[in-house]
């Protein structure tokens, strides 16, 4: 008979079976794997002398790692070092960028490259503009990111050194926004980024390296074992900043947790080139998705939309009245069909109501899925669906990646932006009515990548520490238990890995023992969102522990 490796009593939310948490009262681990499940005396004869025993207080319980279904993870790394502007207002965004400018100055750098991420045009009151980066930081290259990637803000110096001028056009995808006279303002609006890309500086792999245990660190300090990174937006045809970065690290067995790793419209011709295919896996890396968008965002209004925007007369939406397409349907269509014929699955981005459409339509036209090509399809954050395309998603087996938190911060956008629509926003209830797959993701560096305050309002449909906030679309609501499997385990099902998101015999064995004031019935939503991990266990293994957690 097997001796486990570690024997945990205690509540166990197992995930078995199709509903519920679940329940048992203890787990068995053996080499990285779910060894048994059930009562502490069924357990009982897997002990040996090297057996590890945690036993549980009333108070804490376990549950399976969270996988992130949609983490931008080498997004986060690169911004790592980078000015965080998140919530803050103009004065306090453009302070912080003084800050590090002066502070670089100080260190004998006067001219170099200065990086920043989170700004929104809603905190700094408008559209910025290059003249301001230049009024704090003179005669410095800067390129800040928006808080949802679909805008960049460059400074008087990076548009020089990227040749942006009053002649040049528009690329496909993507707009330059420009004053009246038609000179560029500083603001690259979607695939326009892709510009400056080659002026920036690019960090070593050991740069990247090490910026990424850190961030691994951070994550697994939030419960999230494992995540599905849909890749950085780039113009770069190479794949050394994803699947083969990824690749390697696992291959080296220094890859701190599980990633399916996507590719880009660019990367397309050469990740099928180096024969990559989704599905292929070494160690805790998997080849993703190819990813593909078909509008913009709430945040930079540009999502597409079946009508236009509210609020469009008073605050007119980038691209027109309705939002924009970043790629036509037409376009989705051919490279999905090339992308699946050499077997890589794909997900496509779809903000507005618009875009959902017209990528359900995209994939009711394609092909049958070919054989063997088990990662599911995919509409990425499925934001704002329209009543008669809710259902369509589970009949033609598409999943609904979806963030939940962002009905905490685009709560005032849905309501000035989309009215009445905004009942229709994050569908969950529906979606699931309708037999489809929600496998939740925070959206990080747009959201911060804590998966908590998601299930919290997956559940509560407001702003989870403030019950006073209006809720968005109540009837769309789920229970707790099915929320967390959102987060756990259907993103184990749209990767087709059997053996991830439950704790059930022969299952990986990634886990968390948390507090169980999260869980407690009637649902505190507030402690849900709170919630912090005592462990986090990859393959068996530790890769957090709480110093006060003392089993």
């Amino acid at each position: 008979m097997p001796t486990a490796d570690l024997v945990i009593t205690g509540r166990v939310a197992t995930l078995a079976g199709d509903h519920g948490f679940g329940w048992r009262a203890g787990i068995a681990i053996a080499d990285g794997r779910v060894l048994a499940v059930g009562r502490e005396s069924e357990l009982a004869g897997l002990l040996g002398p090297a057996t590890q025993r945690w036993r549980l207080a009333d108070d804490q319980l376990v549950v399976p790692g969270i996988t992130d279904a949609h983490l931008h993870l080498m997004t986060l790394v690169l911004a790592h070092n980078a000015i965080d502007m998140t919530g803050l207002g103009r004065p306090a965004a453009l302070l912080a960028i003084r800050a590090r400018h002066e502070a670089l100055v100080a260190q004998g750098n006067r001219d170099g490259w200065l990086q920043g991420h989170g700004w929104s045009m809603h905190d700094l009151g408008g559209w910025p503009d290059a003249q301001m980066l230049e009024d704090v930081a003179p005669g410095r290259p800067m390129a800040m990111f928006a808080h949802d990637h679909h805008a960049l803000w460059l400074s008087v110096v990076a548009l020089r050194a990227a040749s942006i001028t009053s002649a040049s056009p528009n690329p496909e995808g993507g707009l330059v926004r420009r004053d009246d006279a038609g000179n560029p303002t500083g603001i690259l609006h979607e695939a326009a980024s892709i510009l400056v890309e080659a002026a920036i500086p690019a960090p070593t792999l050991a740069e990247i390296e090490a910026a990424l245990t850190d961030v691994a660190r951070e994550l697994a300090g939030l419960g999230v074992t494992g995540c599905h990174d849909p890749g950085i937006l780039t113009g770069d045809a190479g794949i050394d900043r994803g699947p083969l970065f990824y690749r390697r690290l696992a291959g080296e067995g220094r890859l701190p947790l599980r990633v399916h790793a996507s590719v880009r419209a660019p990367q397309l011709s050469t990740a099928i080139n180096a024969g990559l295919r989704s599905g292929q896996q070494t160690g805790r890396y998997t080849m993703g998705w190819l990813k593909l968008f078909a509008d913009g965002s709430l945040g930079s209004r540009s999502a597409a939309m079946l009508a236009p925007y509210t609020d469009a007369a008073t605050n007119p939406p980038t691209g027109g009245p309705n939002g924009m397409y970043i790629t036509q349907p037409t376009d989705l269509a051919d490279l999905a069909r090339r992308a699946e014929s050499n077997g890589i699955a794909v997900q496509i981005h779809a903000i507005g109501d618009a875009a959902v459409r017209a990528v359900l339509d995209v994939f009711e036209s394609l092909p049958p899925v070919p054989h063997g090509l088990h990662l599911m399809r995919r509409v990425e954050h499925a934001q704002l669906i329209d009543p008669h395309d809710q259902q369509r998603f589970g009949r033609l087996g598409v999943a609904a990646s979806v963030q939940p938190v962002h009905l905490r911060s685009d709560e005032p956008q849905i309501r000035a932006g989309w009215g009445d629509r905004g009942d229709n926003a994050i569908p969950l209830r529906a979606l699931l009515d309708g037999g489809a797959l929600i496998p939740f993701g925070t959206d990080a560096p747009v959201e911060p990548p804590d998966p908590w305050p998601g299930l919290a309002e997956a559940v509560v449909r407001r702003n989870p520490s403030d019950q006073s906030a209006p809720q968005v679309g109540p009837r769309q609501a789920i229970d707790l238990a099915r929320a967390l499997r959102a987060a756990t385990l259907d993103p184990a099902l749209v990767a087709g890995q059997n053996d991830l998101g439950r704790l059930t015999v022969g299952s990986r064995a990634d886990l968390l023992i948390v507090p169980a004031a999260g869980f407690a019935e009637p649902l505190d939503a507030d402690a849900l969102a709170a919630t912090r991990p005592l462990a986090t266990l990859i393959d068996g293994q530790v890769v957090q522990r709480d110093a006060r957690f003392d089993p």
